[in-house]
């Protein structure tokens, strides 16, 4: 798609914050209009946001997109003209988008908040023409998209740190390994946000305790996180098992095992439980080591090891 470069207005109405309406509509494109939530920050980052003042709100467990760019565009305003110059930026970056994310849930909405925005960008006299806001389209998503790797491969190298951080220790007490065992927790947490999977950290429900969960591919996934000397038994497996078919169909079971899986286990497991449904998909220590080393992504290994059990009744299938 041919597009020109946004006119800007030279209207006194330049100093002041971005009328509400304008800004309502950022908030509207940053819901609709994208998919992932590191595309949003790379917007805002580069039009000069301060990475401090966006990280108090990068929160996913918390804060959605559209909280996001409505709280803040609020801080920006409260910091003046420089908030409000980074305000018109942001407008300015958004008003390059010719469509909607290919991702984005709704195309339709999407396109039209794009729309909505580059008309109130022109009523708030922030663009003259928004027609012409998207010379460099292409220039500006590609160093988006390079600023959101670049950022993704940092936070992953810092999860990495810590991961060989806990690997390399040896707990001597019980509550050493419950320590271990809360921190593996926190750090699937943050490598699933990290993968744009929102992730419910460990809850209890009745009480029953409950790792995490996460939606994937239209099941909701509860989580089994343990990090012990020894593998699971058949036992464990199968109390897992009946966690997850105490919930309605569309819910599956992730067990995360460190020390690995027993074949014997896994597969008296398989037995015992034949003719119910197959819900379970094992995760290895070595599959979690390939994951925070980059050598996987999460959605790739979740899809590898998900196929192999929709298409071969295989709930343990490591990655290689």
């Amino acid at each position: 798609m041919t597009t020109t470069s946004p006119r800007h207005s030279t209207s006194g109405r330049d100093s002041g914050p971005v009328p509400t309406t304008v800004q309502r509509a950022v908030v509207a494109v940053c819901r609709d209009a994208f998919y992932f939530r590191d595309d949003v920050r790379a917007v805002f980052l580069q039009a000069g946001t301060p990475r401090t003042l966006y990280d108090k709100y990068d929160d996913p467990t918390v804060f959605s997109k559209a909280k996001i760019a409505r709280t803040v565009q609020d801080e920006l305003t409260s910091m003046g003209q420089p908030g409000f110059l980074i305000q018109r930026k942001i407008v300015e970056e958004l008003c390059r988008m010719t469509r909607p994310h290919s991702k984005a849930t709704d195309q339709h909405a999407g396109a039209a908040a794009l729309e909505e925005l580059k008309r109130e960008a022109q009523a708030g006299l922030i663009l003259v023409d928004p027609e012409q806001a998207a010379i460099d389209a292409r220039r500006a998503a590609s160093q988006r998209r390079a600023t959101a790797l670049q950022e993704r491969q940092q936070r992953l190298g810092d999860l990495r740190s810590a991961f060989l951080s806990q690997s390399s220790l040896v707990p001597r007490t019980d509550g050493e390994r419950q320590e271990r065992g809360y921190k593996l927790e926190r750090l699937l947490a943050d490598l699933f946000r990290l993968h744009d999977l929102e992730y419910r950290p460990s809850y209890r429900f009745k009480g029953e305790q409950i790792d995490g969960s996460f939606h994937f591919r239209g099941f909701t996934y509860l989580t089994e996180a343990k990090w012990r000397i020894s593998t699971p038994t058949a036992g464990d497996l199968l109390e897992f098992k009946a966690k997850v078919d105490g919930k309605i169909d569309s819910t599956r079971g992730l067990y995360i095992s460190m020390s690995g899986f027993d074949d014997d286990a896994v597969e008296h497991a398989l037995r015992t439980a034949r003719g119910t449904r197959n819900n379970l998909i094992l995760v290895g220590g070595r599959d979690i080591a390939l994951l925070f080393e980059g050598r996987f992504g999460l959605v790739d290994a979740l899809t590898y090891k998900i196929d192999a059990a929709e298409q071969e009744g295989k709930m343990w299938h490591p990655l290689h």
